[in-house]
């Protein structure tokens, strides 16, 4: 009978779990909405009535600074308060008004009519009375005023003061009456997950139960069956009912069985069978086995004839084609123990030089067994070279050669003489086997003939050795030769590269006069090649003639040649046909020859025209720095002066102080420029290099310049222009370029100041219509301390540091400084930078890092991951970067906290996080500080402390971009979660879910709208 179709097991348990599950998420969802609804209209309440208290405080405000305008104008009666006063008048009103409208339009707008109506009727007195009392003021009537505020305005301001803290206060506990309902409802939510929880585990508890009942105590019996089945017993299972997996189970294990039952009395006979083949089988397989044993005996005859024939062929190879002797040594003597089945070889020479016997060469024996010499031979050696045959002996052996384990007892010698192609000794061969027996006829023959190959190949090893030995003398006497004249080629090469780069020029001539040698030095100085080869008067009299003045060069000249004179040092100057003036000082001294005993002479020209207007310089920093100094401090301590010996008016008093503050700051500014030009000079001046908005900083510079000195300043500004600049920098090299503008066009009226982009450059210019700079003074223009020198500009103060100072800091943007001048007409300075390039963000690791190092390490880590990178050194660029930014999102970003500029790591982190579509991107913090005590890891954000290790940065990257992207996770401190919401929300942050822990409110942020 074919049993019906039933449901399975895990179709009855899928079953029973879905209809419990689904029962209680129907139980805890109802809950949760009915809570969370009502928590959601709590909140907007309590955000609208912050909102109205805000309002009221800043009315408040409002009208106490309403009143402090009044007061000022009372007390110091300047109209710039009555207007001040006027102006904040009409604006309270009109906020009064719209507030007060406000509350009356609200559901709760009754419960403020009294104190609202008292508030406008004290306005309305106080604005009357206020009138009044300004009409007083204008007529100087004050002690009407002061009756009236006493009567009047006092108590109207304070009757204003009182309601509006009586709302206030109403406010604040409706606030918290809200906020208190809050947290009762938040309470309550907080038990829901643990009735989740128990309703879970109930669930739990029927499952297991029914499993248990209707699954695991079938499977435990079929288990116990099919245990006993493999012990070799055969068992059956009482069969049920069942129609679903188990039933078929239990059916399925009988019929295994009863089969492996058949089968084991079917294998009981066929095993009977094969034990009579196996029989029959060993007999055949002892007769195949003895005939194997017979061909394995000849096999093993053969191997060892071809082994010995491998190592005599071998042998014999190794023989020639060495080069060296030791290297024929290595390879010969170890190739002929092998092929003779020896264990240790000496070789032993005559040295015709000392007469002894040498070893040249020993292998196998223990270290100091055998010397390096022998003074005579004896014995078997002896008898081995007399007589021109071998010997063999056996001998007991030592402790050093009984070996490693100790079990060698005896060891046999051969001693072999070698001889040449004329049958004539030229040395010893000793071989030794340890533990061996002797050897027969064959062997000796052999060994004869291996020995005779070696002494023939050992004779030409030595004939090409002495031969080698002599090319190699030769090659290291021509390399002594060779090194010897390049010695004294580059000695001679290094004295001419010495005399040529040195800044004097030197002339040497004989003793008679003639010039013999000269340097390029003096060609570039003086034109000194046509004065080659011709006399050093001659060329002392040419300099004469150029020098302005009576001299007596020349004289002095000849009394050193003749001996009046041991030495000669003379300055003299000479004019250029262009009318400049170059200083020079000459150096004479005789130089000895030790080998004709005639001296020369050595003639030293050092141009000192650098020096001369560095003294220049020197003289007009000290002129000027004493009159700039000296200006300031007299005008300073003339004022004090007054101020400590004479009773003056306050107001002179203010002027004075006003004008000693000036003065002051004046000698602070130009104390701060000579230390500015000092630092850029020696190096020391750092910048902070960061993206700046050019078109801000020009625009805000030339507005503090508006209108001083009469000047209006022009404005030509295109907008947002970005450069990678020093702000702090850039800003004074406008202040100096407009000030120096302003100051030189004293007869003008305006001056003219454009910013424009040409491709991948910013253009700054600065015109003036003033004096204009003179031909002359155009290449000195941005030499310190240099001014033109004219009683117009004599007039005009300054240090002549300004253009220096703004020449150093373009410099070191790697800009450049121009100008156009015309006499009379005026001057333009154009300052040319390049533009700021945003770096594009999509798709890549950025790497935020001012440290260039520890920035190519971790992108060239990267990269060979192939992951792409982009490095940037400041969070200005960085977020200027991301702002930038509209295709895909960061892969991922390293972030330093502390960079260049005045931004840190976490404002870039801050605007990456509060970026519409970018939020959810990972963040690593790499920094030395500690991390914050508000911070707390999340799964787009990690914390790694330098220093670290590149492996475990890429272990954390890897963990963060294999995330699945999600909404980004913000953690706050404890503190109120409707405000930290609220808070949010005015950022564009919705908030999603707002989970309280212990020590946090930990908030999920939706996502925007175009990705939802």
């Amino acid at each position: 009978m074919i049993p019906l179709p039933s449901r399975s097991v895990a179709s009855k348990v899928s079953l029973l779990i879905v209809l419990v599950m689904t029962l209680f998420a129907a139980v805890v969802l109802s809950a949760g909405l009915l809570m969370n609804n009502h928590i959601t209209g709590t909140r907007e309440k309590l955000e609208l009535e912050l909102q109205d208290q805000a309002l009221v405080e800043k009315l408040h405000s409002e009208s106490q600074a309403v009143v402090s305008d009044l007061r000022a104008y009372l007390a110091f009666g300047r109209e710039q308060f009555l207007n001040e006063f006027l102006h904040r008048q009409q604006t309270f009103g009109e906020m009064l008004d719209q507030v007060s409208g406000r509350f009356q339009s609200r559901d709760y707008g009754e419960k403020y009519t009294d104190s609202w109506d008292a508030i406008r009727e004290a306005w309305s007195n106080y604005r009357n009375s206020s009138a009044v009392v300004i009409e007083l003021k204008k007529s100087g009537d004050m002690e009407k005023i002061e009756q009236m505020s006493s009567t009047t305005t006092t108590g109207s301001v304070t009757e204003m003061s009182r309601n509006f803290n009586t709302i206030l206060a109403a406010q604040t506990e409706s606030v918290e009456r809200w906020l208190d309902d809050n947290r009762r409802r938040t309470d309550l939510l907080i038990l829901l997950p643990l009735f989740a929880v128990a309703g879970a585990a109930a669930a739990g508890l029927l499952l297991v139960i029914y499993l248990r009942r209707s699954v695991i105590t079938p499977i435990i019996r079929a288990d116990r069956a099919v245990n006993q089945i493999a012990g070799g017993e055969y068992a059956e299972l009482a069969v049920s009912s069942r129609h679903d997996e188990l039933g078929r189970l239990e059916r399925g294990i009988n019929i295994m069985s009863r089969q492996l039952k058949q089968r084991h009395d079917a294998l009981q006979e066929t095993n009977k069978e094969l034990i009579d083949q196996r029989d029959l089988l060993e007999a055949q397989n002892e007769e195949i086995s003895a005939q194997q044993i017979e061909q394995q005996e000849m096999l093993f005859k053969l191997t060892d004839r071809e082994r010995e024939l491998e190592l005599i062929s071998s042998y014999q190879e190794k023989l020639a084609g060495h080069v060296e002797m030791r290297a024929f040594l290595d390879h010969s003597v170890t190739a002929l123990l092998q092929a003779l089945h020896q264990d240790s070889a000496v070789l032993i020479a005559p040295n015709p030089e000392t007469s002894e016997y040498d070893v040249i060469y020993a292998y196998g024996y223990p270290e100091g067994a055998v010397p390096a010499s022998f003074k005579e031979l004896f014995g078997p050696s002896r008898r081995t070279l007399a007589e021109k045959q071998p010997l063999y002996r056996n001998r007991p052996l030592d402790s050093d050669e009984r070996g490693i384990h100790g079990g060698y007892a005896c060891a046999r010698d051969q001693y072999y003489p070698l001889l040449d192609e004329q049958s004539s000794p030229i040395g010893l061969l000793l071989l030794t086997a340890y533990g061996a027996n002797e050897e027969n006829d064959t062997q000796h023959r052999l060994a004869y003939g291996l020995v005779r190959q070696f002494a023939l190949a050992f004779t030409a090893q030595m004939t090409n050795e002495e031969r080698r030995k002599q090319a190699y003398l030769l090659e290291e006497l021509n390399e002594e030769l060779s090194q010897e004249r390049d010695g004294l080629q580059q000695q001679r090469d290094l004295v001419r590269r010495i005399v040529e780069s040195i800044h004097e020029g030197m002339v040497m001539c004989d003793r008679n006069g003639r010039i013999v040698f000269s340097n390029e030095r003096m060609n570039e100085m003086f034109g000194f090649d046509r004065f080659s080869g011709s006399s050093v008067l001659d060329f002392c009299r040419y300099l004469e003639a150029g020098m302005p003045g009576k001299t007596r060069l020349c004289d002095f000249t000849e009394a050193v040649m003749n001996g009046s004179m041991d030495e000669l040092q003379e300055r003299f100057t000479i004019s250029r046909e262009d009318g400049r003036e170059r200083h020079y000082e000459l150096y004479v001294n005789a130089i000895p020859d030790p080998v004709e005993h005639t001296p020369s002479y050595l003639f030293v020209f050092r141009d000192r025209t650098s020096e001369e207007m560095a003294d220049e310089m020197k003289n007009e920093f000290i002129s000027i720095v004493s009159h700039e100094l000296r200006t300031p401090l007299a005008t300073v301590l003339g004022f004090m002066e007054i101020l400590l010996h004479r009773d003056i008016a306050k107001e002179k008093q203010k002027k004075y102080m006003e004008t000693i503050y000036k003065e002051a700051n004046r000698l602070s500014n130009l104390i701060n420029d000579f230390l500015d030009l000092q630092r850029m000079e020696s190096g020391k001046q750092t910048y902070q290099m960061v993206p700046a908005n050019l078109s801000a900083i020009v625009r805000d510079v030339a507005e503090q310049w508006q209108g001083k000195h009469n000047h209006r300043a022009e404005l030509r500004i295109e907008p947002d222009v970005f450069v990678t600049a020093d702000i702090d920098r850039m800003t004074q090299v406008m202040h100096n370029l407009i000030s120096n503008a302003v100051k030189y066009s004293p007869d003008s009226d305006k001056i003219v100041v454009k910013l424009r982009k040409e491709g991948e450059h910013a253009i700054v210019e600065v015109r003036d219509f003033g004096l204009g700079i003179p031909e002359d003074a155009k290449e000195k223009l941005f030499s310190k301390f240099y001014r033109v020198d004219n009683s117009d500009r004599r007039q005009i103060g300054g240090t002549g540091l300004g253009l220096a100072i703004v020449k150093e800091i373009v410099d070191s943007h790697n800009g450049t400084l121009s100008f156009d001048s015309e006499l009379g007409q005026g001057s333009t300075f154009r300052v040319r930078l390049r533009t700021y390039s945003v770096s594009g963000l999509g798709g890549k690791i950025v790497i935020v890092e001012d440290d260039e190092n520890l920035s190519k390490l971790i992108a060239v880590a990267f990269e060979k991951l192939q992951s792409p990178t982009v490095r940037i050194r400041s969070a200005e660029d960085a977020i200027l970067s991301l702002r930038d930014t509209s295709d895909r999102a960061p892969l991922l970003c390293i972030v330093d906290i502390q960079l260049e500029g005045t931004k840190s790591g976490w404002d870039f982190i801050t605007e990456l996080l509060q970026h519409p579509v970018y939020s959810g991107t990972p963040v690593i913090v790499s920094t030395v500080l500690e991390p914050p005590k508000h911070f707390l890891e999340t799964e787009t954000g990690k914390f790694l402390r330098k220093p670290f290790t590149i492996d475990r940065l890429l272990e954390l990257a890897s963990g963060l971009m294999e995330r699945t992207p999600h909404q980004a996770s913000v953690v706050f401190p404890v503190q109120d979660e409707a405000a930290v919401a609220a808070a949010l929300e005015q950022k564009g942050l919705r908030v999603a879910d707002l989970k309280i822990n212990r020590d946090t409110i930990e908030v999920e942020v939706k996502k925007h709208d175009r990705d939802e």
